[in-house]
């Protein structure tokens, strides 16, 4: 009974001091976050690449390519465009669409170049689908060098316009960094919920997160909108983790390459919109992130080319998926027993503790709805405050992640699933 107690009050303790140390962790950043990134456009001419891997796309492929080139053909004559279209294996229709389109569309300022991988080479993942690209484009005949030739990966959900490309051409030449990443919203949240609580947690927590990382001069990759020098991108090259714009990123850093994120440049993509497809795709972030803390924590903790601040923010990244186990335990326990101190003790002292708790957290996610109503003219702010406070519901389920996670860490199994695109999204979860 008396280890219960103790165990008890330890948990108590880890839930407390983790709540303390993350409202003085936000209270700092979102005071000292940069949003502002210089994106001025000098004519600077550029080449550049859109790499987009593709496995059974068959529904979007089309529709995809035609608003890329409509957008990539306003782009000033400085900028060489250029799209990678890699299909990774796909058993569907997906190749044979891409052959039509490459014999109908005549885009004398945007080449299209199709390329094929088939089994068993195919289907290994991102990463690998990414360096095949990359191969290709080193075999490039061109007269741009490697720092002025850029690669972009847009996944094929995924939009953007011609101005925020500019913007991420600018950021280029304003500042000294191998890669850009984007800012990420959804195309529509009219879905569901699940939708809308992704359009927040993408264009609201995850835009500032980036943007407090810009202050210490390290942004991290996310999917859809990275942007690299060809330099990098053939130093670095992108590993086989499950995450694999995270992994690249450590690979970068390593390297002694910096990453700056872009605000007001935005790729919009599909939201995932049923519960299992959702899970699966979160399953295999965590996973991606855990296997990364096993291959690069010490590397990085060693590193003498990565900063201290930037050190300590990767390594808090990667330790989180394994803390938040313990600390949904320890807040579990915690609840609990002020519960039960409610019915059997004084009920005050806990009814406060409870309040102080639930008024910090509304203000924490209130500050998510203001960040998330600066980056979206879509709705009122009243609309992105209530929609931010309902993203704790939503991260409440998610919590649960890195409990399956784990499990597939310890069982060996690292399977990529890929995330479904089209309306339908019957396929596995990108």
């Amino acid at each position: 009974m008396i280890n219960i107690v103790i165990f008890t009050k330890i948990l108590l303790v880890v839930s407390l001091i983790t709540f303390l140390s993350y409202l003085l962790w936000f209270s700092v950043f979102y005071l000292e976050r940069v949003k502002d990134v210089n994106c001025k456009v000098d004519g600077t001419p550029y080449n550049l690449f859109i790499m987009v891997p593709l496995l059974n796309e068959e529904m979007t492929v089309s529709t995809y390519v035609k608003n890329l080139i409509l957008e990539l053909n306003k782009l000033g004559n400085n900028i060489q465009t250029n799209i990678i279209l890699i299909n990774d294996g796909s058993t569907d229709n997906t190749l044979r669409n891409l052959q039509y389109l490459e014999g109908s569309i005549n885009s004398p300022h945007t080449k299209i170049h199709i390329l094929n991988r088939t089994l068993p080479n195919a289907q290994q993942g991102k990463g690998s689908a990414l360096n095949f690209g990359l191969d290709y484009i080193s075999n490039i005949p061109t007269s741009y060098d490697s720092t002025h030739t850029i690669v972009g990966i847009v996944d094929a959900d995924g939009f953007i316009s011609a101005d925020h490309i500019k913007m991420i051409i600018g950021a280029f030449e304003n500042n000294d960094v191998g890669m850009v990443q984007t800012a990420v919203s959804m195309n529509s949240t009219k879905h569901n919920w699940l939708s809308k609580m992704q359009d927040i947690e993408f264009l609201g927590a995850n835009s500032f997160m980036q943007e407090s990382r810009n202050k210490i001069g390290q942004a991290i990759a996310s999917g859809n909108g990275q942007f690299i020098t060809l330099k990098m991108a053939q130093e670095v090259r992108w590993g086989n983790s499950l995450l694999e714009d995270f992994e690249f990123t450590v690979r970068g850093l390593l390297k002694g390459f910096k990453t700056i994120f872009v605000p007001h440049a935005v790729v919009y993509q599909e939201a995932v919109q049923k519960v299992h497809p959702l899970f699966k795709q979160r399953i295999r972030w965590c996973q991606g992130s855990m296997q990364c803390w096993a291959k690069y924590s010490l590397r990085i903790l060693k590193s003498p080319l990565i900063h201290n601040s930037v050190k300590t923010d990767m390594l808090l990244f990667l330790t989180l998926p394994f803390f938040s186990m313990i600390l949904n335990v320890a807040n579990s326990f915690s609840a609990l027993l002020q519960i039960n101190n409610i019915f059997t003790r004084k009920p005050l002292p806990v009814m406060i503790v409870f309040f102080t708790v639930l008024l910090f957290t509304l203000f924490v996610w209130l500050l998510m709805g203001l960040e998330y109503h600066q980056n979206s003219d879509r709705f009122s702010l009243v609309r992105c405050v209530l929609r931010s406070w309902e993203c704790i519901i939503y991260n409440y389920f998610l919590s649960f992640i890195p409990y399956f996670a784990f499990t597939y860490l310890l069982m060996g199994r690292a399977k990529w699933d890929k995330t479904a695109h089209g309306s339908g999204q019957t396929a596995n979860a990108n």
